[in-house]
């Protein structure tokens, strides 16, 4: 099928479940849409209890709920807290007598779609939401770093509703947003956040796809699903000339041109990116979707917003967030030292990676990072802030030409 032609389907399919979700609605079904409804003890408490996923700690019944006000800044969703009261836990049994029941949550990190419809419509053909749904169901209790622990998480149609930990109740914790990746991080967290990514690589390096598809099935992959490939090359082929008109000066004609070049050599780029072996990836790697927190051994760093997880090779978040969250000067004194420290971690855990290959998968890959802003400012609808598209613009951009991918993209077949 045509990648317009299907990405069009995918647009009218996704149209379509949010209409039949309003319909549902009016009849009392589906999921809660707002705040307000999801708020409601007997639907909160519905939620926390039947839909809790694997290796979650039970909570007890919900008194009652409210919301305090307190809403944070996302791209794409409706992310807000709610105050929970529950019934008081009975103490414990233990090995040498009665313990005390761990603590109750205070608050619950809500995560609902978006109200603005084209956005909507947008996640649901894309499908960005229900990946996060399938991880935080599948794989968050599995994972070796850091994440949000989660209490709840249902789909149905379009929507979905993600209960999650309130990671500013854990102390020690240093939150950020797409302004702190806009502002540009320090080498010494970029090197945490390596570290992380190389712990959370190690855990899934080289599944093989019967082991893969039931923690993340194939036909959630972004670009390896039926039809991804060509979904993909239209909606990125589709914001080349108009991201160049938005912002000439950053996105040069030029880098237009070997945008539309390895559109031209697509099938061969995803011959690259996605040759075995695949591990588990963030996929969405920038600082704003990192957290920083304490440990007796020093600083580590977790992460959150799982919207982008896949399976690929693990360079890709590497690239992903050093190109996204570092100055381009400062980036390029520390760039092979910190290709190598992650390619030094892996080999640390048990995992093989040539520095060489490291390398050349690193350059291969900033296409991807630079195509993320390029339809972020070409489609719209996806960062909050222009300021932070133009930051990701202008780093992805300096990528490119530093790394020399277009003559690497001439080579390849």
């Amino acid at each position: 099928m045509d990648g317009r032609l299907a990405l069009g389907v995918r647009v009218l399919g996704a149209a379509s479940r949010i209409a039949v979700d309003r319909v549902q609605e009016a009849f009392g079904g589906g999921l809660p849409r707002t705040p307000e409804q999801l708020v409601e003890r007997e639907v909160l408490d519905a939620l926390l209890h039947a839909h809790a996923p694997e290796g979650a700690e039970p909570l007890p019944p919900l008194r009652s709920a409210r919301l305090p006000g307190v809403a944070f800044e996302s791209s794409n969703c409706t992310n807000f807290l709610i105050e929970p009261d529950f019934e008081p836990l009975a103490p414990r049994a233990g090995a040498t007598g009665v313990t005390a029941s761990p603590a109750l949550p205070r608050t619950l990190y809500a995560k609902l779609p978006c109200r603005d419809l084209a956005t909507r419509t947008f996640a649901n053909a894309i499908g960005f939401w229900e990946t996060e749904v399938a991880f935080c169901r599948n794989l968050a209790h599995r994972v070796p770093i850091r994440v949000p622990k989660v209490h709840a998480v249902a789909q149905q149609g379009s929507r979905f509703v993600l209960l999650l930990e309130n990671l500013h109740e854990l102390e020690g914790a240093t939150l950020f947003i797409n302004r702190d990746m806009a502002r540009g991080t320090t080498i010494e967290r970029a090197r945490r956040v390596v570290q992380t990514f190389a712990a959370l690589h190690a855990a899934f390096w080289g599944l093989s796809e019967a082991e893969r598809e039931p923690l993340l099935p194939r036909r959630l992959h972004p670009y390896l699903a039926p039809g991804g490939r060509e979904t993909m090359r239209a909606l990125n082929a589709s914001a080349i000339d108009r991201a160049h008109r938005a912002a000439p000066a950053l996105f040069t004609r030029s880098h237009a041109a070997i945008a539309h070049a390895a559109i031209g050599k697509w099938d061969a780029l995803m011959d690259v990116w996605y040759a075995e072996p695949l591990t588990l990836i963030h996929g969405d790697s920038h600082l704003g979707n990192c957290f920083e927190y304490a440990t007796p051994e020093g600083p580590r760093m977790g992460m959150l917003d799982f919207q982008g997880v896949q399976w690929c090779r693990g360079i890709r978040d590497v690239q992903y967030f050093l190109i996204n969250s570092l100055e381009p000067e400062l980036l390029a004194a520390h760039e092979p030292a910190l290709i190598d420290l992650y390619v030094a971690e892996l080999g640390a855990r048990g995992v093989a990676l040539d520095a060489a290959e490291a390398r050349m998968q690193y350059r291969a890959f900033a296409f991807q990072t630079l195509m993320v802003a390029v339809v972020s400012l070409g489609v719209g609808g996806m960062v909050e802030r222009s300021e932070t598209v133009e930051a990701v613009l202008r780093r992805s951009v300096a990528a490119i030409d530093r790394l020399g991918f277009g003559e690497w993209l001439a080579k390849i077949d």
